[in-house]
């Protein structure tokens, strides 16, 4: 089989690694891929979703899977299914899950899936109005795509007002900012939640813990995930069963059936899980319409079922044909991102604030062949060295019987490498 993987981060990464480990695959290409991927895959400079259905019509691909979230919502799906194209994830209308956090949320209330307390605006000044008089913290969060970074939470009103401001007013997030979903900030523990579906069936997979924050200690401003590790170190079997009954399971067939929307691949939910009176209820924070990063990195090299097999059950509307099958030892994602360092016009914050690029990195060659590692933001320069394009510049995988096993060999492999500004947080897998 020829495989087409969509995307060019260290999610993506992880995601062609793993079609390139099944015997039925014969060569995987990455639009667009990074250097890194370039390892494993064959990188083609295709960028638009029409470049991408030209290649997959011309280079025959059997199988297409995308990774990020934006191509899905640019009707990737859809373009090509009408080309009778195969390809994993949920068309243009079901990515509205995702593209629309204001619209996601009107419709959990209306199926009975647990939200927190919200309300939608696209007036400034009435949702100003609002966060004075609900006397409770709120999360102010942009209603479309930010790349993962359109949620800010407030601890009082005037933070509350300042997120209105920047994010209606200033628009830092662009026009992802007409209007905002205000909720109620909930307290409890936070857990990404990951299945597979055909719209019908819908299969959980393991569990990660990821790491959000810049900082260690979960400070510093929102990321796009500084590290991950899995299996989760609270999720029970019980707590399991009490998420596919009261979310998964009702959302996909509240959504076949009230909206006519059959969802095929790769189902990501933020749930937020709060004790209210002896009992935990799973709150959905929001819906995600694709494998997580850097949850991807560690949950991936656990599958031991086929994902191929697993795409073809989920295209063929026969899911419930497939058990997965999950590899019991533990993975660690230990994150290096661009941090501080000097530019020629002063210096660089570093990742998630401004960055340098084009750095060389040094080492990766000396990394244990047992480690994985899996390519964020990096490129070539003329002569062939790695150099890094992006905030995350690469993650190392480690594997290990305990946590504590794979936390050490991660930690170690880390220190092979080096380029300048590279930061990482010291207490990833620290429970």
């Amino acid at each position: 089989m020829k495989i087409l993987v969509v995307g060019s981060g260290g999610r993506d990464h992880a995601i062609a690694w793993k079609f390139a480990q099944s015997p039925r695959v014969k060569k995987v290409f990455v639009a667009h891929g990074n250097a890194g991927i370039s390892q494993v895959a064959e990188c083609v400079d295709a960028r638009t979703i029409e470049e991408m259905a030209d290649f997959a019509e011309k280079e025959k691909i059997d199988l297409t899977f995308v990774g990020p979230e934006k191509p899905l919502s640019a009707g990737i799906v859809d373009l090509f299914n009408s080309k009778s194209i195969p390809i994993i994830g949920p068309d243009k209308r079901t990515s509205r899950l995702e593209s629309s956090k204001c619209d996601t949320k009107v419709l959990l209330r209306e199926l009975g899936i647990p939200v927190p307390e919200f309300a939608v605006f696209d007036d400034p000044e009435r949702a100003r109005e609002y966060v004075r008089s609900v006397g409770y913290q709120v999360v102010v969060k942009a209603d479309g795509l930010a790349a993962g970074k359109g949620s800010l939470v407030c601890s009082n009103v005037e933070e509350a007002e300042e997120a209105i401001h920047l994010i209606m007013e200033k628009r830092i997030f662009g026009d992802s900012g007409n209007r905002v979903d205000i909720e109620k900030r909930l307290f409890g523990r936070e857990l990404s939640f990951f299945c597979f579906t055909d719209g019908y069936t819908v299969l959980p997979m393991v569990a990660a813990q990821d790491y959000k924050r810049a900082r260690d200690n979960d400070e510093g401003k929102n990321t796009g995930g500084m590290g991950s590790y899995s299996p989760h170190p609270w999720l029970t079997d019980e707590l399991t069963e009490k998420i596919m009954s009261r979310v998964a399971r009702p959302l996909i067939e509240g959504i076949r059936q009230k909206e006519k929307m059959i969802y095929k691949g790769v189902l990501y939910l933020g749930l937020m899980l709060v004790e209210e009176e002896g009992d935990i209820t799973p709150y959905v924070l929001e819906i995600n319409i694709r494998l997580g990063d850097p949850e991807a990195q560690v949950i991936l090299p656990r599958l031991n079922t086929d994902i191929v097999d697993v795409c073809e059950k989920i295209l063929e509307g026969q899911l419930h044909e497939i058990k997965l099958e999950w590899d019991p030892d533990y993975r660690l994602c230990l994150i290096a991102v661009s941090g501080r360092c000097k530019g020629k016009k002063g210096w660089y914050k570093g990742y998630p604030e401004r960055y340098r690029i084009g750095v060389p990195i040094f080492g990766l060659e000396n990394i244990d062949p047992s480690c994985l590692v899996f390519h964020s933001g990096t490129g070539f320069n003329e002569s062939g060295q790695f150099i890094t394009t992006g905030g995350r510049v690469f993650g190392i995988v480690s594997r290990g019987k305990t946590l504590q096993e794979a936390r050490e060999v991660a930690y170690r492999e880390m220190k092979k490498v080096s380029f300048e500004g590279m930061y990482y947080r010291s207490d990833i897998g620290l429970e």
